[in-house]
């Protein structure tokens, strides 16, 4: 419980200590349905902006076949659930920065361990906390995926140690991982490598190399070359990378990680998953939107595509979408948002989630649900 309310203490504390800008309020209606069941909920929102910061508090009654789901509010420490959006930065005095975020967490890449991770994979909020701080030459990276029911815990570490060569280091957890032997109690990754980067005033790649050990399994060489070039305002990025050894090949906390650990943890213990894994990822972003689509080869797994595409901008139509897809698992969400006046706003939402009524074993169900709703600023 402790751990659950820090992030709210935070948001608090850094709230009270800077300036007001900007502050709206909005409240919205959904019904729609959830597999076989009615679903209907009512939600509010309060957001405020501030000139290095934003903050997003949102509450949501639940409604299940017309039955409230007071699961969703079990204990005080369901209270870190309202904190639905948090961004913070503050400079630092060479030229670096250090940010915190707070809510729900952006599709999480930690070195060649966490490759799009994404912690809400159902229609519960999950509070995640990510912090970062970058100078000119070392960055790092700490996060937790969901602070009341934590499965992903990383963190990275990066060195430009001479020049153009740096060297990093990156560990991930999940501490809720299934137990397969008497001497594997969580599931743990510890990644090493060096690169070589190539800078310019508008491109950068990099190329390197690492050793990634997963530990009971075994262990995975992984070659890669990470690039981005700004292009008046798009900016063009491309992940790609190789791997083999055993374990998992290196591809545990992949997107659908949250679906696919029990089955990945027995199959990777007994020896399937060995062999090689390609993957590559590329994405644009502009003002207006974005859109980046992934591959990747698993052995034993089967081949997974993602997308993440969406408007930024757009005064009246909004949309977005992120989805990722195996041979035996699926998941996504799709949002089309209308605003038809000032503070009047409709939306349209549709998805393939999971509910974890049993960790051990998810069921995959369809969701739509229509919102309108009204704002005030």
């Amino acid at each position: 419980m402790r751990l659950a309310a820090a992030p709210v203490l935070v948001v608090l504390v850094w709230a009270s200590s800077t300036r007001a800008e900007d502050l709206s309020a909005s409240a919205a209606v959904g019904a729609g349905a959830q597999g076989t069941t009615t679903y209907g909920a009512l939600e509010l929102h309060l957001d405020q902006a501030w000139h290095d910061a934003h903050l997003d508090l949102g509450v949501r009654g639940v409604w299940d076949g017309g039955t409230f789901r007071r699961s969703d509010w079990a204990s005080i420490a369901d209270a870190v659930t309202i904190v639905r959006d948090f961004a913070a930065t503050a400079a630092l005095d060479d030229d670096g920065h250090v940010a915190i975020a707070a809510g729900g967490l952006a599709p999480s890449h930690v070195g060649r361990l966490v490759d799009g991770y994404r912690a809400t994979l159902d229609d519960r909020w999950r509070t995640g906390v990510r912090a970062a701080a970058v100078t000119a030459d070392t960055d790092a990276v700490v996060e937790l995926d969901d602070v009341l029911d934590p499965v992903v815990i990383a963190g990275a570490f990066n060195d430009q140690v001479a020049g153009p060569w740096g060297a990093h280091l990156a560990v991930a957890i999940d501490p809720s991982a299934p137990r397969i032997t008497t001497q594997t109690r969580i599931a743990s990754s510890v990644e090493a490598g060096a690169s070589y980067r190539i800078e310019s005033d508008r491109a950068r790649t990099e190329l390197g190399a690492s050793i990634i050990a997963e530990l009971g399994l075994g262990f995975t060489a992984v070659g890669y070359a990470e690039s981005a070039i700004v292009r008046g305002d798009a900016r063009y990025t491309l992940r790609a990378d190789a791997r083999g050894g055993t374990g998992t090949a290196g591809n545990m906390f992949g997107p659908l990680y949250r679906v696919e650990r029990v089955v990945m943890w027995q199959r990777a213990h007994d020896g399937e998953l060995e062999g090689g894994s390609f993957g590559t990822t590329a994405g644009v972003a502009i003002p207006n939107g974005w859109l980046e689509l992934g591959v990747r080869s698993r052995p034993g797994l089967g081949p997974l595509a993602t997308a993440n595409a969406g408007t930024a901008r757009a005064k009246r139509v909004q949309a977005a979408l992120w989805a990722a897809a195996s041979p035996h698992d699926a998941a996504g969400a799709a949002e089309l948002r209308v605003v038809w006046a000032k503070r009047l706003f409709s939306a349209v939402q549709a998805a393939r989630i999971y509910q974890f009524i049993d960790p051990m074993q998810p069921a995959a169900v369809w969701s739509l649900t229509a919102w309108f709703g009204a704002a005030a600023e």
